[in-house]
């Protein structure tokens, strides 16, 4: 298994990269960006160190429907995945269905607080949220490769969960009133 970090920040802005880093290198970096047909303010590329690679991640624009059931796309050079919210489990925690080359992708919350990342049914990754430190794990299998689509949707959908994190406490409040 490989680990990954991500020392997160508090303020986020298109002028700033992210590294994501080993104990020893960084191996790419994460910044905010735009798209024409993703929603402002929740698209997010990865491009590796070496700039062969590049990955963006954001939602999809559909309007309020995003509050009950989120779209994603993740789009490379040339090709785009389309994931979506799985209906009903979704209100209860976070959790992402797609398919991505004839394999079946599941991004789920677990009881701990923590993303699984499987394909197939099989655990390929995890994310180990830091939550004072704001340092973030990744953890891979060996299987997965650093310049493959499902890193960087690993690495990007990070940042699809801490804005479901945000939308799900602005629901909360709303319905305490």
């Amino acid at each position: 298994m490989r680990t990954y970090y991500l020392k997160d920040v508090i303020y986020f802005s298109s002028k700033k990269a992210i590294p994501v880093t080993t104990d020893i290198n960084e191996i790419g970096y994460i910044r905010k960006t735009i798209s024409d047909t993703l929603e402002k303010d929740s698209v997010f590329s990865y491009i590796s160190a070496d700039e062969q690679d590049y990955f963006v991640l954001g939602m999809k624009q559909n309007g309020w429907k995003r509050l009950v059931l989120a779209e994603y796309q993740l789009c490379t050079e040339s090709i785009q995945y389309d994931f979506k919210d799985k209906l009903g489990s979704n209100i209860l925690y976070f959790c992402v269905v797609g398919n991505m080359d004839g394999q079946d992708i599941l991004i789920e919350e677990n009881w701990s607080g923590d993303l699984e990342i499987k394909v197939n049914k099989l655990r390929v990754a995890k994310i180990k949220i830091g939550t004072f430190s704001l340092k973030t794990t990744f953890q891979f299998e060996d299987t997965v490769e650093e310049n493959s689509p499902i890193f960087a949707l690993t690495i990007l959908m990070y940042f699809m969960f801490k804005i479901y994190q945000e939308e799900a406490e602005w629901v909360e409040g709303l319905l305490d009133i």
